[in-house]
């Protein structure tokens, strides 16, 4: 098993796709520094309450994945989630949602995602370091190649987040039936693909 097998998963951000943002929750954090936001993609509910008001605030496309301005945090639609229990994916569940367009007009048929797999963090001394241009001409910069999550602690569900990471990695499974069943506003990147900058990882 190495990370070749497995993919980052996430929306394509089109500035044309409806996204939402949510309305109501707390700006605090909680004692282990996670906002209301951050404990919706774990799945950690307790003080939230239900439905999750979203309102749209750009875009006019309606696709099976929704951004709602948070960063790994995701609705999706009502195909999608008949799509993932049929085919008995792993490591996710749904959260109710009430979600209004700009007018006020309930858009319907709508999830809140959250992921329940977990595997081990990420480490990037495992990673390949790469010299490359950006533009030519331009400095070399230093580069990770790869993106080395903990699958020495993966818990083999098909969805499921890195320990203190909110992105979602999923298997060659799912990124294959999203494939085949043309799931909207989904992207996929290969884990072994991903280049990181040495700059941008703390």
């Amino acid at each position: 098993m190495d990370i070749s097998q497995f993919y980052t998963f996430s929306s394509k951000l089109s500035s044309s796709t409806i996204q939402v943002h949510a309305q109501g929750l707390s700006s605090n954090k909680d004692i282990d520094g996670r906002y209301d936001e951050h404990r919706l993609i774990q799945g950690v509910y307790e003080g939230i309450a239900f439905p999750v008001a979203f309102k749209q605030e750009y875009g006019k496309k309606l696709e099976d994945m929704l951004d709602t301005g948070w960063p790994g945090l995701f609705l999706i639609s009502y195909r999608m989630k008949i799509i993932l229990e049929q085919n008995e994916l792993t490591g996710w569940k749904t959260f109710t949602v009430k979600v209004l367009d700009k007018r006020g007009h309930e858009i319907e048929n709508y999830h809140g995602l959250s992921i329940l797999g977990r595997c081990g963090p990420v480490d990037y001394s495992k990673s390949e370091i790469i010299e490359k241009r950006i533009v030519p001409q331009g400095p070399l910069g230093k580069y990770y190649k790869g993106f080395p999550v903990g699958l020495d602690k993966w818990d083999e569900s098909d969805f499921f987040l890195p320990d203190k990471n909110f992105g979602t990695i999923v298997t060659q499974k799912v990124m294959e039936l999203f494939k085949k069943n043309k799931i909207t506003n989904t992207i996929f990147r290969n884990l072994a693909e991903i280049e990181i900058s040495v700059f941008d990882v703390r």
